[in-house]
């Protein structure tokens, strides 16, 4: 592959891995994202390694493990002088550019005037992205967080105030960088990704793609089924089919453009999953489950990589930024943690890591049951370890929906991987997990939930250590 390709990265939000056509979903058509693993290479056991927005888009611009990187919690910021993708595809010659949802910059006190004197047309976090939170990313077109796909903003380079998008996110961000392909007529080959919210919560798609009828959509075996999760899981899929539409545009754009047509990496892959119904959850990430971990990760560039079959690679987000710069054949800087999958891609012998490091790294607390966990998944296994001292283990040849927890029956796997977790820790520079999970005390129970809100079902606590006012 030629050293200087333009790179282009398609990053969206909350897109479970299994939530595509060609993934086997029997609802959803997505024939761009299909059309991307058909004609490149896609890992169909691809992970976040730690399913929360923040964090884990410190993982994928820094190649390193939330508890040891430069964003290491919810809200957290990518730190000024942190190197990433951005600086380091910089030094190599590129030009780079960013498009769309960032939170990796919040800075409460940053609300610029527009903002302070129209508070209420904002959404909850309209703070503008400081210059040296931007991870080296040059042409600027971000946001911290939207969460309101029908009433979006962004800001404008180095502008003070925010501009608003004047249709559906997804579309709008799509028609901006299109609009800069076009206009592309540096000498520098390009580096820009372009980071859409949906299909993240709060689900509404625009009217044109709500095709699905709730009552008809085939559910998963761990879906927990009422009118009202079929009615969201119906939006849900049809914010998958407007982003799968908006791949399309850039796909034909790439193709019809002088200079990207033969020579331009695309890669499709999500920030994490969602529930998306299943263990009673939607709208929820968070946690170890295959619906919150599960990922897309599609690379494409045929002028330059074979296609293959889909790849049963553990792959995770951590090993973006070192494959990106492998497929370069650029030097990979010794601080970076993942793994250089670009053998693999190109179709060479390649040994796949025998496990993913997952974890929660500075839960944002919403309620009681966002808990911080460390774990890993092998093919066949899950393990985590909960701070609370409580456990999961999952057997996901036997149970890949994973409705029985073995960590009290199968001691000696259980213990077995929670020694090799152990190990992983050690190797990327655990600060603490290490300590609770061998010198840990018990903790305190029953807590006292005084939210008024029924405790959920995903963190493994509460019929022990969870109790509410009413019971």
């Amino acid at each position: 592959m030629s050293t200087r390709p333009h790179i282009l990265y398609i990053l969206s939000d909350e897109h479970c891995g299994t939530a595509m056509s060609h993934t086997g979903d029997p609802n959803v058509r997505t024939p761009h994202m299909d059309r991307l693993a058909s004609e490149g290479v896609s890992f169909n056991n691809a992970y976040a390694n730690c399913p929360i927005c923040t964090p884990s888009r410190g993982t994928i611009f820094s190649g390193r493990h939330a508890h040891a990187g430069p964003v290491q919690f919810f809200f957290d910021v990518y730190k000024a002088t942190a190197p990433s993708t951005a600086t380091l595809l910089r030094d190599a010659g590129y030009h780079t550019a960013y498009f769309g949802k960032w939170h990796c910059g919040v800075v409460n006190n940053q609300l610029p005037s527009a903002v302070r004197e129209h508070r209420d047309e904002y959404t909850r976090w309209p703070m503008r992205t400081p210059e040296y939170h931007r991870a080296g990313f040059q042409d600027w077109y971000g946001f911290e967080v939207n969460n309101a796909p029908f009433k979006g903003f962004y800001y404008h380079e180095h502008e003070a105030n925010p501009r608003a998008f004047d249709k559906y996110q997804t579309d709008a961000l799509t028609d901006m960088t299109l609009e800069y392909l076009e206009a592309y007529d540096r000498d520098e080959p390009l580096f820009l990704v372009l980071s859409v919210e949906p299909p993240h919560f709060p689900l509404q798609a625009p009217e044109a793609f709500k095709r699905f009828d709730p009552a008809a959509l085939e559910t998963r075996p761990n879906f927990v089924d009422s009118p009202r999760m079929r009615e969201q899981l119906a939006v849900y899929y049809a914010m998958v089919e407007n982003l799968d539409w908006n791949i399309g545009r850039v796909l034909d754009a790439l193709a019809r453009l002088q200079g990207f047509c033969d020579d331009t990496l695309t890669v499709y892959f999500s920030d994490h999953g969602d529930f998306m119904g299943s263990h009673n959850a939607i709208n929820r990430k968070e946690y170890p489950h295959q619906e919150s971990v599960r990922i897309p990760t599609i690379f494409h560039c045929p002028q330059h990589l074979p296609a293959q079959e889909g790849r049963i690679d553990l792959f995770s987000l951590v090993d973006m930024l070192p494959t990106t710069l492998g497929l370069l054949n650029l030097d990979i800087p010794t601080h970076i943690q993942g793994r250089d999958f670009s053998p693999a891609i190109r179709g060479e012998s390649f040994k796949s890591p025998d496990a993913v490091l997952l974890e929660m790294c500075g839960n944002p607390r919403w309620s009681l049951d966002l808990l911080d966990w460390r774990g890993l998944v092998t093919e066949q296994w899950k393990y985590a370890y909960f701070e609370t001292g409580h456990e999961l283990l999952f057997d996901l040849d036997n149970d890949p929906y994973e409705q029985n927890n073995l960590a009290y029956i199968d001691t000696n796997r259980r213990d077995q991987l929670r020694q090799q977790l152990l190990r992983m820790l050690a190797d990327t520079r655990e600060p603490y997990f290490d300590v609770l999970m061998e010198h840990g005390v018990k903790a305190e129970a029953p807590v006292l939930d005084v939210s008024g809100s029924n405790p959920g079902g995903l963190a493994p606590t509460w019929k022990d250590t969870i109790r509410s006012l009413e019971s």
